[in-house]
Formats: C-alpha cells, structure tokens, sequence
C-alpha cells in the first residue's frame, strides 16, 4: 500500500495535464521529458542488455517511452513498463507500444504497488518523480525490494543519473546489493539541447549495476 505521503503525490501527479509536443513530454507546465535524451537513453539500453539473447526488460517511469523506442531494436524478448500517470501511458501506449516488436505489458500504477517474480528479469531500467525529499529512500526501497530480488544472476539495473558524478548516496546504495557498479558518462551536446530544457545540467552518467552469481 502507498502511505499517504506518496498517495497524495501520485493523485497531484494524475492531475496534471500530459501533452507532447515536438520536444517533449510536459505534465502540467512542466515538460518533464524531451526527445533530445534519445542517445542517453540509447547508451542506457546498449549497456543493460549486452550479451543477452532476448532479455525481459522492466522499465519503471515509461513517460514519453524514448528509452523503450531505443530498446526496440535490441532483439528484446520482452518488456514492461510502469507508468502510474494513466494518460501518459495511454499517449505513449499509442505512440510506442501498440507497434513494439516483443510482448509487452503495461502498468498504469505506482511501482509500490506492483510485483513482479524473483529472478524474473535480465535487466531495470529505474526513473521516476518520487515525492520531495523521497528520491533516495525511495531508490533504497526499490532497489532493495524490487531490482536485488527480480534480477536474475548477472541481471543488470540502471536509472536516469542527472550531473557529471554518481551521488555517493545511491553508490552506497547499489554497492550494497550488486556484485558490479559501473559508471559512464555522457553529455548533451549543445546544439541538441531544446529550447525549453528543465535539466540542471546536460551532463549525465550512465550507472550499471550487476547482481551477482552466474546468468543462467
């Protein structure tokens, strides 16, 4: 169950207007998400799903589904998304999913209230808009509760890592439940940055953390 803290988030969240325009998706007057993070989003897939033979792939915060549209062409087995605002995920379920070449599911609600079986997925995608001042507890409890116990062995999970340097936060957080933290950086050029560009930085870092024993 949502305690009320979140509960009160996610319904603030429904209520906000989603639209997509040629940069990207606003919630609100907020864009929130820009096509412009398409090749972020491409190094993310590459590195999550390298090596593996059509791996089932969660993704947890679809929004405008650019990570998922550069997933596609990675011979994916298979591929669910999380997306707890049900108009975003309608609109990207008829822009992306409706012609995504693997099975698909799609979950219109907050990720505390999924479940997914253990050592079910090969790879985690994680980016979400969490209540103030509940990022890094919610990381915690999400890669604790869901990515450590729903990877298989070797299975990798990455998320969206805005600035030049991982926090030493979430390090902590990931080298306490993975065999493996990798970090990559990447930046945005700066001619592809949109006009209406909310990110602090256009600098990233694209984190890959593996859970250890043998892939099957």
């Amino acid at each position: 169950m949502l305690d009320e803290v979140h509960r009160r988030h996610v319904e603030g969240l429904r209520s906000l207007n989603a639209a997509v325009t040629p940069e990207g998706l606003v919630l609100g007057a907020q864009y929130v998400m820009f096509f412009a993070e398409a090749e972020l989003m491409r190094l993310h897939a590459e590195l999550l799903v390298d090596g593996v033979h059509k791996p089932d792939v969660l993704e947890v915060g679809l929004g405008l589904g650019v990570f998922a549209e550069q997933l596609a062409g990675l011979g994916v087995g298979s591929y669910i998304a999380v997306e707890p605002h049900p108009q975003v995920a309608n609109i990207t379920r008829y822009r992306v999913l409706n012609r995504y070449p693997a099975h698909v599911r799609l979950i219109a609600e907050p990720w505390q209230l999924t479940s997914f079986p253990a050592d079910s997925l090969d790879a985690i995608m994680y980016d979400t808009w969490p209540p103030d001042g509940h990022a890094d507890s919610d990381f915690a409890v999400f890669v604790e509760t869901v990515a450590k116990r729903c990877l298989r062995p070797g299975g990798r999970f990455s998320f969206f890592s805005s600035g030049p340097e991982l926090s030493e936060v979430r390090r902590q957080i990931l080298e306490r439940h993975f065999a493996e933290v990798r970090t990559w950086p990447y930046t945005l050029a700066a001619n592809k940055i949109p006009p209406s560009w909310t990110k602090p930085t256009a600098d990233f870092v694209v984190p890959i953390a593996t859970k250890g024993g043998c892939p099957s």
